[in-house]
């Protein structure tokens, strides 16, 4: 009868019907929200980053977190990623992913308890449909460009951003990028299309497009060339017959805690 209970509580652990709570461990078990100074969730998809004010929750959820041996196979998963990036009181950071069945902690990638793990994707998910949480942008957002049901990202070029912190300071970033016709290998193949134009789709559009231009690609590596005003209908754009460099220029206001300018640029060969 021993012998069969033994094996009994051996497979309710392999099938997690049992908390076989000493073959793993909890790293964050004593966290609290007053150990965190701030924090953020990134969800890719659909690659938004908000900003937590509710740090008990948090908190909470992270103490049940139960990690078992390293396993680094989680770059041949696909799925959505929840990523924690903690900024402690002390000043020191920390980022932890959950990424069922993995938890990666500062770039080291776990096993992990399933339901924990997930509870906090479960979580991630209700702060981003809420519509409550604030939305953090740590660098202009990205465009794409379609014509004729084909789309292209288009290369982020020099931008200057701001973001707000929850304790109300900001960080300015400013990144400076070659001229678009000194970017030839990484604007190249370009999107062909029969189309004459071609639309601007943002991950979040901006408060205004400052300006269109484009070079044609026989200037390539002639940054003192001269752009030509592009034609434009709101997110719309006119195409050049031929191949074009197209830079394009917008803006976000900083009234929700982020915005800058941004330029973008992008190849087009129109038939």
């Amino acid at each position: 009868m021993k012998k069969l209970t033994a094996w009994v509580f051996i497979l309710a652990c392999i099938l997690g019907l049992v908390g076989c709570s000493s073959a793993g461990t909890k790293p964050y078990q004593n966290l609290t929200a007053t150990d965190i100074s701030s924090a953020t969730v990134l969800l890719q998809p659909p690659d938004k980053t908000l900003q937590v004010e509710e740090l008990d929750r948090l908190a909470t959820l992270l103490q049940d977190v139960v990690i078992y041996e390293e396993d680094d196979s989680y770059t041949e998963y696909a799925g959505q990623a929840v990523t924690i990036q903690l900024t402690m009181s002390d000043g020191t950071q920390t980022s932890i992913t959950a990424y069922n069945p993995f938890l990666i902690i500062d770039g080291i990638g776990y096993r992990t308890e399933y339901e924990p793990c997930e509870a906090l994707n479960r979580y991630a998910n209700e702060l981003l449909d809420s519509g409550d949480a604030v939305v953090v942008l740590e660098q202009p957002p990205a465009l794409r460009v379609v014509s004729d049901e084909t789309a292209m990202t288009a290369l982020l070029g020099t931008y200057s951003w701001q973001r707000k912190h929850a304790d109300g300071t900001f960080t300015d970033i400013e990144a400076d990028s070659p001229h678009p016709l000194d970017c030839r290998e990484l604007l190249s193949p370009p999107l062909e299309t029969p189309e004459e134009t071609a639309a601007l789709r943002f991950t979040e559009n901006p408060d205004r497009i400052v300006s269109v231009q484009c070079w044609s690609d026989s200037h390539w590596s002639t940054p003192s060339a001269g752009g030509e005003e592009v034609i434009r209908n709101g997110n719309t754009i006119e195409l050049k017959s031929g191949g074009y460099i197209y830079e394009v220029v917008a803006q976000w206001d900083t009234d929700s805690g982020y915005g800058g300018t941004a330029h973008y640029s992008f190849y087009v060969t129109a038939k």
